[in-house]
Parts: structure tokens; C-alpha cells; sequence
């Protein structure tokens, strides 16, 4: 019983309110949620103008699809180009916007296409003569042109956030493209989750450590005069141990196997050749490195204008390849008579038009190479990583007289696209408010595919044109056209990017707008062409930021996390540069502006922009659920519960526990049939039915304080009246009768009711009743 009062207790103290996920999703309309945030506010509203053109170079050419009457004219020193009366037109043809989007019918309507990536800024021209130079005019056509203007730094986030237009990833690097909507107010009240396939891009990065680094200390005034001394070159094996063997690397196979690394590595056995050329420490030829004059240790030493690299509180990313040693850096004569050794023989006339080759061989392609599939956009460059201190601590103290290096690294760098599961929570409290700070993304991972045919189909224009002639366009195919004209497929998981060359700048708008091809191409470009003089660009070297020197420091150990510095710069230019415009309401509307065919209007509208659509959302709901701890002791009732309950079954199969049985014992112990039997010992029936028994003495009036009085009443035990009157007492050892235990036999009650239930009344005065004995 003190189980079950414990239990009785204890037992309701475990029930809670909870807020827990539905069971089964629930459709619910969502709208258009603004980010109040910075890159909200400094993104301008979207234009009704559509994407833009130009192709050719130097001259212009048709671009593909284009019925442009081109001719040209020249000699071998000139050359010019007409157009028919100067009409170029630069809108994209109605078939390839309807072909490069064609894919998304057996898509999600939340995966983007090419043309639902716009650029986050933006600038207005007019057509002008053939090329629509800015100006002038000719008609006054106004059209659009990207643009770029630095809004927000995001390197430092470290973590997978909603901003107008994206979702950004600063964990691992990368960029999903949705125009965010969230469940309309009143929708999801305690808040709610769904998953979403989105158009992801995101960079793919290998560097290769050139066993070479840089070392230096800070003089005793250094701190103020910004003065690096002793500065050199550190032989870790890329000089000593330097391969004799020219590498290999296949490009031909890109977008199965892009080999980054082996790129990186090519670009960096490249610069450590030259540099050991700079410094006679082997030869070109004849009998190419036929001596290797360098030993593992060595230092050599160098300037702070030969080695444009070395810093102090920062990284330095570039795409000269000649920033380890310049063999063209002036050195004047106040350099040489402090540093003299630092003046290179350069026996092989080594410049730095020499090193420009490495940028095009680690990229794979040139501008004069066919735009196609397989010549993907790879971006190179040279990476001097964080300086720490030589003694191995992390301090963040910059102090005089300190010795410090340098890691320099080469990377090799790509882009890809692909379709990944983006999930979302959107809960409203009073902290977020119905705002984009509401919405937050949980996880994003890759999708999976159960087999190849269930892959995306990809397409990649090739128009047989120079990649520097046309800004290609990409994305997801139908299968029904995958052999339409000018086009190559690959069913993958994922698409690495095409383009060529691209500069990222703040300061003029471009001169076409074609996000998806030029924006990307320029922020990967952007990478690697180092920090902005100009101010328009951010300081990625961590030079004015001590946080982001402490991380790429960090960073700066491996060339495992050395790769993921220019992703996450990439990152943030992607995040800064561009913007999604796809979203559950967005319908499947075509680009406006598009060049009209056969009579057929711009636009294949299907929902206009008031149009709502539900989504299958799991929503939140208030619970009632348990704390199982505070139930222990209603187990333990329950185990004691069900023992008994066994032992009865036991009792019951065994013929000890019938009804009938347990109705005899019962009869026999019940008080008000014994005290019946003490006050009514003339009436019959002991062990009759309840209602007989009730019938005859039940409503009897009785006194049991009477009776208590009347010491001479005993019962005295029979063997012999026992066995006659149902009841068997079975006897000990020496013929004592054992009261112990009563069973019944199974016999017929006899009518002798002065001996039911086995026992004999032995009054002291048989034949008197308790009133007559009291008397006497």
C-alpha cells in the first residue's frame, strides 16, 4: 500500500507542456518575408528588364541564336566590324531562356534556374551604335548591366544564414539561391519546419604546400615603422627535394575529374623551378636540373619588394606567380648595401613574363580555347598564409625582436553547381518579430540519387566559339532536349562550372547583364586578384581585422585548411555580388525582355505575382507529454499488481483458488457470521448463501459487548465433528490437533447447525443464551 500511495503522488508530477513537431505536414500559404538586415536595404528592387549579351572579344559576333548580319573588313593590321543598321541585339533568345530552364519541370518549384540569378546591384545603360556603348543614344533603349557594391562582410560568420536573395554557408563555403518566403502570419503560430531543394553553387578549392616559406623578425622599432628585417626564403624541401620531372596533369576530363590538385600542385613545382632559376640554384638547360644546389634548411635571403608576399598580420592572395621571388623588382643601392645577398645572378634571364604561364596552365583553358563542358572556369594563384610566431605559440601579441613565417601555398580553384536539401525553422517570437531573423536553416545536405538516370541532366552551351567571345549559359536540361543545337549534357550530380578569366570591381558597372555567367565568373576571379587599391573591395587579409588574421592563421597550418581561405572569400564576394529571385510564388514566369519569335509575346506567364501558394510545412503544436522518471513508482505498483495477479492465476489453475473454495474461507472468516453463530446458535446455515444467511440472523439485532462478557463461552476443536461437518483438521505428531490449517473436504453440510464450519459450541451451560449465563 505505501508503493501505491508513493506512486499516487509521485506519479502526476512527470506531466509537462511541451512544443513538439506535428506528426504529418500541413499545408500552409506562404509569403514574401524582406530582409531588414544590411543586405536587405542595400539591394535595390529587382527590374523588369531582362538579361543582356555581347559577344566578341575584341569585334563583336553573333551570339548564338542571334540573327545579328555581321561583316567584317580589314587587313592583316587592321580589322573592323558592321553591323546591319546598327541594330545588336543584345536580348537572349526566347528558345534559350525556354531550353536553359527547361530542367526545372521535373524539378521542385523551389530549384533555380540560370536565369533566376540576378545581380544584387545594378546599373542602367542605352543602346548606342553596335555594342550599345554608354553614352549615347539610339532609340533610347535603356537595358540593364550588372554591377557590384561591397554591403556586408560575412567571412567570419560561421554559420549557414538566410540574407535577401540567399542562403549563405561560411562554414563550409557556398550559396543557395531562394527568394525567401515563410509561412504568412498566423500560419505557423509556435513556428515550423519543411525542406526545400535548392540551386546551390559553391567553390571547390585544393592547395599544395610549395615546401617553401618565409621568414622574418620584427626590428625594435618595427612596430612603428611597419620595418620587417631579415627576411629570406626557407628551403622546406620544395627547392632540395624538387621533382626533376615535369607533371602531367589531365584536363580533358574535367567535369568527372577537375584534379584541382594536381593543378595546384603543376602551378607550384612551376614557381619553385623559376625561383630556383632566379637564384642559379639549378638550370634549365642543357640537361634540365642537373644539379639541385640547395639542401633542406637553407635560407635565402630576399626583400620585401622581391617577395611581395611577406607580411606581418595578414594573408596575401595573388595571381602573380612571380610574388615569391620578382626577378624584375627594383633593387636600389641602398637595398643591395643592406642586403646584398639578396641580388640574384639570374644566369637564364628569368622575368616575370616567364611566370605568366602558370596561370594559364593551372587553368586548363585559355581565351582562345573552344567554349564547351569540358574547359571549366578554374582560378589559380599564389597563397602566403598567416604569420606565426617561429617558436610555435599562438600569441596575438606582435612584439619586437620576434622571429616569424610564413607558409606559401599554390590553389587551385573551381566552381560547381548542384541541388541540395536546404532545412528550415521559421518561429516568430518577440526577439525576431516577423521578420527574416525568424527563419533559420538547420541543415543542408547533398541530395542523393538512388541511380544515375535519376540524376539531374546538365547542360553546358557550345556554340564553337572562344571562351573569350561568349559568356556561356548553363543549367538544367529537359531529357526531351538534350540534343538540341549548340548544346553538350552530362547527367551528374553536379556541374562544374564554365567561364574564363572575369575581374571583379567596384568602381564601373559591366557592359551586358548576365549574372549566372559573368557575376560568377568575376567573384571567382575576384579571389585571387588580391586586395583593392581603390577601397571599393574588402580587406580579406586580416591586416585590419585581428579576428580574421587569428583565424587565417589558424588556417594557415595545412594545406587541408588552407583551402577553405578562398572559399570562404569566395563566399562572401557570391553573397555580396548576387541574389536569387526564385521562390514558391514566383511562378514559372520566362525572363522579361526576351527576343520575340514568330509573333509570340516576351513572357509565358503562368501565375502573376499576387498568386499564393501553400506549402507542406511540419508545424509546431503544444504537447502534453511525460517525464518517465516520476513513473518508477507506478511501475513498481504495477510489478507488485501483476505479481499477485500471477499468483492468483497460479491459484486459479491449480483448484486453490476456485470461487467456491474462496467463498468458504471466506464464510468461515467473516465477523459477522461468527458472531452470528455466537448469539444465534439455533439458527441453521453458517455457510448458506449471503441472502439465505442475511434472511435468517443478518437482520437480527446482536451485541457483541454482551458476549464478551460471557467468559464461559469456548470453542473447543472436535476431530470427529470436523470431519463430519466439512472441515479436516489434520493433526501433529503426538495426536495434537494442528488448527494451523483448515481446508475444506468437500462434504455436504449437515443440518447440525450447532456445529457449522467444523467447530463444536462446548457451552458451560449447554442449552443457555448469553443472557441466561449472564444471569446466573
Amino acid at each position: 500500500m505505501g508503493v501505491v500511495a508513493v506512486a499516487a503522488v509521485v506519479t502526476p508530477l512527470g506531466l509537462y507542456d511541451d512544443i513538439a513537431p506535428s506528426k504529418e505536414p500541413q499545408p500552409v500559404p506562404f509569403v514574401y518575408m524582406a530582409d531588414a538586415g544590411p543586405m536587405g536595404y542595400g539591394t535595390p528592387p529587382r527590374s523588369d528588364l531582362g538579361f543582356t549579351r555581347i559577344c566578341g572579344a575584341t569585334l563583336p559576333v553573333q551570339c548564338p541564336g542571334t540573327t545579328v548580319a555581321i561583316t567584317y573588313s580589314g587587313n592583316d593590321t587592321y580589322m573592323e566590324a558592321n553591323i546591319t543598321n546598327d541594330d545588336y541585339d543584345m536580348r537572349i533568345p526566347r528558345e534559350l531562356a525556354e531550353l536553359y530552364q527547361s530542367g526545372l519541370a521535373q524539378q521542385p518549384q523551389s530549384v533555380s534556374s540560370f536565369f533566376d540569378i540576378q545581380s544584387r546591384q545594378y546599373s542602367f545603360q542605352t543602346q548606342q551604335g553596335a555594342l550599345g556603348t554608354p553614352g549615347a543614344t539610339s532609340g533610347g533603349d535603356k537595358y540593364i548591366v550588372d554591377a557590384f557594391r561591397y554591403l556586408m562582410n560575412m567571412v567570419l560568420n560561421d554559420a549557414i544564414e538566410p540574407i535577401e536573395g540567399l542562403v549563405v554557408d561560411t562554414v563550409t563555403g557556398g550559396v543557395g539561391f531562394r527568394n525567401h518566403t515563410v509561412p504568412a502570419p498566423g500560419g505557423a503560430t509556435l513556428g515550423a519546419e519543411w525542406t526545400e531543394d535548392l540551386l546551390w553553387i559553391e567553390p571547390e578549392t585544393a592547395c599544395v604546400d610549395t615546401n617553401v616559406s618565409v621568414e622574418f623578425s620584427i626590428t625594435s622599432n618595427g612596430l612603428y615603422s611597419n620595418e620587417l628585417a631579415n627576411i629570406s626564403l626557407v628551403d622546406n624541401g620544395g627547392f632540395a627535394n624538387l621533382v626533376p620531372k615535369y607533371p602531367r596533369v589531365n584536363v580533358t576530363n574535367s567535369q568527372v575529374d577537375p584534379d584541382l590538385q594536381g593543378r595546384a600542385y603543376k602551378a607550384a613545382w612551376m614557381v619553385n623551378a623559376y625561383t630556383m632559376m632566379v637564384m642559379n640554384l639549378t638550370r634549365p638547360n642543357p640537361n634540365a636540373f642537373g644539379y639541385l644546389n640547395s639542401k633542406v634548411g637553407n635560407k635565402y635571403p630576399v626583400t620585401s619588394d622581391q617577395t611581395m608576399g611577406v607580411r606581418l598580420n595578414g594573408i596575401y592572395i595573388t595571381s602573380s606567380w612571380f610574388s615569391l621571388l620578382d626577378p624584375d623588382a627594383y633593387l636600389s643601392n641602398y637595398t643591395l648595401a643592406d642586403v646584398p645577398a639578396a641580388n640574384y645572378s639570374n644566369p637564364w634571364g628569368i622575368t616575370a613574363y616567364n611566370y605568366s604561364d602558370i596561370a594559364l596552365i593551372c587553368s586548363g583553358a585559355g581565351a582562345k580555347d573552344l567554349a564547351n563542358l569540358t574547359n571549366i572556369h578554374v582560378a589559380c594563384g599564389l597563397v602566403f598564409g598567416a604569420a606565426r610566431r617561429l617558436d610555435g605559440s599562438k600569441s596575438l601579441v606582435l612584439e619586437p625582436d620576434t622571429w616569424w613565417t610564413q607558409p606559401v601555398y599554390s590553389c587551385a580553384s573551381a566552381m560547381k553547381a548542384s541541388i541540395k536539401q536546404v532545412r528550415f525553422r521559421y518561429n516568430a517570437t518577440e526577439l525576431t518579430g516577423d521578420t527574416l531573423k525568424a527563419l533559420t536553416v538547420t541543415n543542408v545536405t547533398d541530395k542523393m540519387y538512388p541511380d544515375q538516370k535519376s540524376m539531374p541532366l546538365w547542360g553546358v552551351e557550345s556554340p564553337a566559339l572562344e571562351l573569350a567571345d561568349v559568356p556561356q549559359l548553363w543549367g538544367l536540361i529537359s531529357p526531351e532536349r538534350e540534343d538540341s543545337v549548340n548544346l553538350s549534357t552530362i547527367r551528374s550530380p553536379r556541374l562544374y562550372l564554365p567561364g574564363f578569366a572575369g575581374v571583379l570591381t567596384g568602381t564601373s558597372p559591366g557592359q551586358e547583364n548576365l549574372p549566372a555567367a559573368d557575376g560568377l565568373t568575376d567573384v571567382l576571379a575576384g579571389v585571387y586578384q588580391g586586395s583593392s587599391s581603390t577601397g571599393d573591395m574588402a580587406d580579406y587579409t586580416g591586416t585590419a581585422n585581428m579576428a580574421m588574421y587569428a583565424r587565417w592563421r589558424d588556417l594557415s597550418s595545412s594545406a587541408t585548411t588552407m583551402k577553405k581561405i578562398p572559399n570562404f572569400i569566395w563566399t562572401d564576394l557570391a553573397a555580396n555580388m548576387l541574389i536569387g529571385t526564385r521562390s514558391w510564388i514566383s511562378g514559372s514566369d520566362l525572363p522579361g525582355n526576351l527576343q520575340k519569335r514568330d509573333g509570340v509575346g516576351n513572357n509565358n506567364n503562368t501565375a502573376t505575382k499576387e498568386h499564393q501558394a501553400t506549402v507542406p510545412v511540419t508545424l509546431y503544436e503544444r504537447r502534453i507529454r511525460y517525464h518517465w522518471t516520476f513513473a518508477i513508482p507506478a511501475f513498481m505498483a504495477l510489478a507488485l499488481f501483476l505479481l499477485v495477479l500471477s499468483a492468483t492465476v497460479i491459484a486459479m489453475l491449480s483448484r486453490r483458488g476456485v470461487p467456491e473454495k474462496v467463498r468458504h474461507y471466506l464464510h468461515h472468516l467473516s465477523s459477522g457470521r461468527l458472531l452470528g453463530i455466537l448469539q444465534y446458535p439455533d439458527e441453521r446455515g453458517s455457510l448458506a448463501p449471503t441472502k439465505e444467511w442475511i434472511a435468517r440472523v443478518g437482520t437480527k439485532p446482536g451485541d457483541l459487548n454482551k458476549c464478551a462478557r460471557d467468559s464461559d463461552v469456548d470453542l473447543a476443536a472436535s476431530p470427529s465433528n470436523y470431519q463430519h461437518h466439512g472441515m479436516i483438521m489434520p493433526e501433529k505428531q503426538d495426536s495434537v490437533a494442528d488448527t494451523s490449517e483448515v481446508r475444506p473436504d468437500g462434504k455436504e453440510e449437515t443440518d447440525d447447525h450447532g456445529s457449522r464450519g467444523g467447530y463444536m459450541r462446548v457451552p458451560n451451560n449447554a442449552g443457555e443464551s448469553c443472557d441466561d449465563r449472564r444471569e446466573m
